[in-house]
This record gives structure tokens, sequence and C-alpha cells, in this order.
């Protein structure tokens, strides 16, 4: 048992939120049951475990807890390599200095309590741990990352709302969360609300399912097994997407492949110290010009293959690229596929037999399930006109978009403004940190009213035990 008194009954940060529905569990709703989600829910419980009254997490899943990581859901056959590595896990940084200062044994508390949500940790439970370090620490291929974190959310008491949200409307200061099918429907409310997920496939040409696929429909078709009329195939898109895609049509299928790029070839990501430092902690990350960290992000996290698919890439010849716009597709002759892309003021064309639009989703996908009066509110709160740019110069440290009557938190889109490392995974920990201390005033207890979900303060505790203590 240790015995722990906190110097602070606050965490570091910004103002809090504030948001007056009474829910009974005072929750947070994220759509999605990822990563994001998952490593909210794990810190949240830590945190009150150890006296804070935080948010729990609720979240609205219509696939089922990290659904996006395991075959049949559309981003993946299962079998595809992690990205990242799996040491950056759901509690990565794992410095918890946002809840106090790094002298207050209170701190270690949470990192040490946090430990028990690792990958490691994970590895430990199903006995796999000594394997996986005498096999060199490979990555894990999606869908055992998949099984690591539906361990992590039952660990963690995750509630989960299975079914598609609906609509998502401000009210009373939070969030009312619509959800269901056709036939039923449910609601679940919250202080806050955040966005998780790359929402559905949008990609820059229409698709088919049969010759033109988007993401979603190839891991689909490629499951099943590509017809034999397919030999060559083009894929549209420069990012990690388009890479795993490309990987398996090359090396798995033996087809050749033509990848349709913005930019001059395939870039890998930057893997060096001096960039993942940006990733793990962004201290000075708002210092820099906005050309400089749009430069940085685009380098080393959008339109760049990870090295490891760089790597195997290497090894085949059956991967080429062009560099250009696509403008448009038109099936030939009732079997090829010709695609028109522009480059420099000219216009290409490339034959295919089938096409893979891997350009990934809308930034921007949320905003459809906006209810009249949250749509306003967005408009209003960037200015008027809701694009992609406006949403991201608004993100504030709580990963929030500033001036809502309601949290809205939108991680997908604080990369510019906040660190390259929330839209992903390179950063979980830090990000539960974020979100969750901003709904922790940093006034006396006495001075928030109770029946507010503002009214998340740390209670002092005098001896708090470790978790399986008595």
């Amino acid at each position: 048992m240790s015995n722990l008194t906190s110097s602070r009954t606050s965490p570091l940060g910004g103002p809090p939120h504030t948001c007056g529905v009474p829910t009974p569990d005072r929750s947070l709703v994220v759509i999605g049951a990822g990563p994001k989600a998952i490593a909210l829910a794990a810190k949240s419980k830590v945190l009150r475990d150890v006296g804070f009254e935080v948010p729990s997490i609720v979240a609205v899943e219509r696939g089922g807890t990290a659904a996006n990581w395991r075959a049949g859901q559309g981003w993946t056959d299962g079998r595809q390599h992690l990205g990242t590595l799996p040491e950056k896990d759901l509690g990565f940084p794992y410095d918890s200095a946002t809840w106090g200062s790094r002298h207050d044994p209170l701190v270690g508390e949470i990192t040490q309590r946090m430990a028990g949500f690792s990958w490691p940790r994970y590895l430990m439970s199903t006995t796999a741990y000594a394997r996986w370090i005498d096999r060199g620490r490979p990555q894990p291929t999606h869908q055992a990352w998949a099984d690591y974190l539906d361990w992590a959310a039952n660990e963690a008491g995750l509630r989960v709302v299975t079914g598609e949200v609906r609509t998502a409307e401000m009210e009373g200061g939070g969030w009312t969360v619509t959800y269901g099918d056709r036939n039923t429907r449910g609601t679940v409310h919250g202080c806050g609300l955040l966005v998780s997920g790359p929402g559905p496939c949008a990609g820059a040409v229409a698709t088919d399912d049969d010759r033109v696929l988007d993401t979603a429909a190839f891991w689909q078709v490629s499951m099943k097994g590509l017809p034999d009329r397919v030999r060559r195939v083009a894929v549209i898109g420069a990012g990690e997407t388009a890479g795993t895609v490309v990987r398996e049509l090359a090396l798995a299928n033996n087809h050749d492949v033509m990848v349709i790029v913005p930019n001059a070839t395939l870039y890998s990501r930057g893997e060096s110290a001096f960039e993942n430092r940006y990733f793990s902690d962004p201290t000075g990350w708002a210092t820099l010009t906005e050309s400089d960290r749009r430069e940085f992000i685009r380098r080393t996290d959008r339109a760049v293959f990870s090295q490891d698919i760089q790597r195997a890439l290497a090894a085949t010849e059956r991967v080429s690229w062009r560099t250009g716009r696509v403008t448009g597709i038109r099936v030939a002759d009732g079997r090829t596929i010709e695609v028109a892309f522009d480059y420099a003021g000219q216009r290409n064309v490339i034959e295919a037999d089938m096409v893979v639009d891997a350009t990934g989703g809308d930034p921007l996908w949320f905003t459809d399930l906006l209810g009249s009066r949250a749509r306003q509110a967005l408009a209003d709160a960037v200015g008027g006109t809701l694009t992609r740019d406006a949403l991201e110069r608004a993100i504030t440290h709580a990963l929030s978009v500033s001036g809502l009557p309601a949290p809205l938190h939108l991680p997908n889109l604080a990369a510019l403004a906040q660190g390259p490392g929330f839209p992903n995974l390179s950063a979980l920990g830090l990000l539960a940190d974020r979100v969750l201390s901003s709904y922790v005033p940093p006034a006396s207890p006495t001075d928030i009213s109770a029946d507010a979900c503002a009214a998340t303060t740390r209670v002092p505790v005098p001896t708090m035990s470790r978790r399986g203590a008595a």
C-alpha cells in the first residue's frame, strides 16, 4: 500500500470546460471504440481510482471494440502489420506531469497504474511476453493489436453502446447522441463529445465495388481473392492506407501496381529522433511557423509510406509510380480502365484492370451528423464557414474547438495546432491527459457547482492503494 498525499487539487492546463448536463455518470461520449476511446477509458479509470473526479467514457460504435483493426470492417484484412511501434501504446508517453509536479508521488502513482494497460502488460497476461522478446519484438498484426485493445477496454471498463451514430446535437450545455438503425434508436448524453476514427471512405473518384474500389471494398474483395482477370492495378494515394494496399497487391498477390501520387515519388516517413520528438512531446510545436508545421506533417505523417512498407516494397519490381492528380476514370473496352491524371498542366492516361482509390477518409465526415444547433454553433466558432483549415486553426490545448458552448474534441484535426501525434497512435496517453484535464477546474471544489460536469476536481485522498492491494 502506498501512502500518498497530493500537493495539488487540479491538473495543470488552461480553463476547464463547463457543461451542465447532469448525467448520472458525467460521461464523455466518444464516436468510435478504437484506440482513442480506450486510452481515454484507461486514463479515466486510473484517475478516478486515485481520487480525481473525471468523466467516465462511453463509446458509440457500430462494429464493436477496435472494429477498424479487424478483418471484415473495411480498413484491413487483419494480417497487415502495425506501422507504429507497439510500445507507443495506450499510455504512451507515460508522462503524467499534467496531473501535478514531477516530484509529487501522485504523478508516479498515475504512471504506474497506466502501465497496467500497456502492450507488455497485455503480453504478460497472455504469457506471450517472452516469446515476443525472443522473436526480436516484431510489429504485431492489426488483428493482434485489436486483441490488445479489446483486452484493455475490458480492463478499463469501457462502456460501449452498439449502433451507428445518426445525430449529435448540443443540448443543455452538453451533447445528445442518437444511434441505431431504421428500426431501433437510442440516445446517450454526455458532458462533451469526442470524434475518433476515419469515418467512411471518401475518395477522389466514383467507385463501383467491382472494378473501381475504395479502401473498404478492396479489403473485402482481397480477403475473398481478386478476380483472375486482374493483372494490373492502379492505386490512388500516397499515405499509409495506400501503402498497405500496395504491399498486399504486389507482395501477397503478385500483381503489377502503378501508384498515382501527387508528389515526385513515394516518400518514406522520417523516423529519426528529431522527427519523433514532436510526436511524443509537442512542446514548442506552436512556436513553429504554420508553413513549417504543415511541411513537417506532410513529410512525416501525411502522403508518406512507413519505412516498414518501403523496405518490403524494395524487394519487388512490381511497383512503379506516376506523379499527378487523378481527374477521371473511364472503362475503355468493357474490360480495361483508363485513369486520367494531370501533372504540370499535362494530361496523362494509364490503363489498368482494377483501380483502388486509397486516398482515405474525409476529415469533416462528422459534420453530416451534427444537428442544426451544433452545426450553427460550430460554424460560428470558426468564423462562419466549416472548412478543414478553419477547424484546424481553432483546436485548443484540450483538442477541442474554441468558442463552443459544449466541448467538441477533434484529435484527428489537431495536428496543425497542437502536435502531429494526436491524430494517430503516437501519443494516446498525452491525448487522454489533454482531454480529461480540461474537465477539471483549477479552482477549489467549493467554488464549483456540484451538479455540473465542470465539478470534476480531485478529491484529496489520504491513502490510496495500488491496483490489487488490500
